[in-house]
Order: C-alpha cells, then sequence, then structure tokens
C-alpha cells in the first residue's frame, strides 16, 4: 500500500469524526500552537521537511504553503522569547491533547482510542492532524 493511500484512508476516518465547524477551527489553532512547540524543539530545516512531507502526501501545494508560512512566522517570534525546553514540551503537550477537549464540548465524538494507537496512527496524528483540520474545515464552509 502506498503512502498516499495509507494518509488518504487516515483521513477518511479523521473526516468521519471531524464535521463541527467550532470544533474544526479549534483543532487548526491547537494545531499551529503544538505544531510551532515542536519546531521550536527542532532545528529549522524540520519545518522544511515537513512542508515538503505535506506537499508529497497529500498532494495540495496551498495548504503546505499555508501551513509553512503561518508555522515558519510563528516560530521565528516565539523564538525571540527564549522559552526553555521544558516549556516547549509542556506547550506542545498541551496543545495536542486539547483538541479532544472540544470534542466533548462540541458533542462530537473522537476519534482517539488509547487502546487503538499504533506508531503509525500517532505520527499521523501529530502530523496530519493540522493539515486534516484545515481540510475538513474547508469542506464544511
Amino acid at each position: 500500500m502506498s503512502t498516499s493511500t495509507i494518509i488518504r484512508k487516515e483521513f477518511d476516518e479523521f473526516d468521519k469524526y471531524h464535521k463541527n465547524k467550532y470544533n474544526l477551527i479549534f483543532h487548526v489553532i491547537c494545531g499551529f500552537c503544538f505544531m510551532s512547540s515542536l519546531f521550536l524543539l527542532t532545528n529549522d530545516l524540520s519545518l522544511i521537511m515537513y512542508t515538503l512531507l505535506l506537499f508529497l502526501t497529500i498532494g495540495e501545494l496551498k495548504i503546505s504553503v499555508a501551513i509553512f508560512i503561518v508555522l515558519f512566522t510563528m516560530v521565528k517570534l516565539l523564538k525571540n522569547y527564549n522559552f526553555s525546553t521544558k516549556t516547549k514540551l509542556l506547550s506542545f503537550l498541551t496543545f495536542y491533547f486539547l483538541p479532544d477537549l472540544s470534542h466533548y464540548l462540541t458533542n462530537e465524538p473522537t476519534m482517539l482510542n488509547i487502546n487503538d494507537v499504533t506508531p503509525l496512527s500517532a505520527f499521523t496524528n501529530i502530523f496530519y492532524l493540522l493539515p486534516f483540520s484545515i481540510t475538513c474545515l474547508f469542506k464544511s464552509s
């Protein structure tokens, strides 16, 4: 099975549980925050590699470039504050898990089940939550 097929299958699963516009907006905001925290923990090349990964696997140039521009700007601004590694990690974890709260607030079922977590599903949930959320948000508008 090709990488694009796997990502498409993951998106279809994600799409089933993400129909509420407010939930999706919250996911996008949290996605930008936790990905910014992640890229603060890594080097500048990782953001370029992430953008390339998105483009090659989802094939949406507009979404990949938009994500890159916003994340690049956020990371550049946040680097001025010299946060500790602990703060960056805590920020990543906080904003990564906050979208589950929005599922409860919007009465939308959550797709994450701790019993079903695999390395691939964890990877996909971290790196594709943002583009999947943006895609679903555009579909709902």
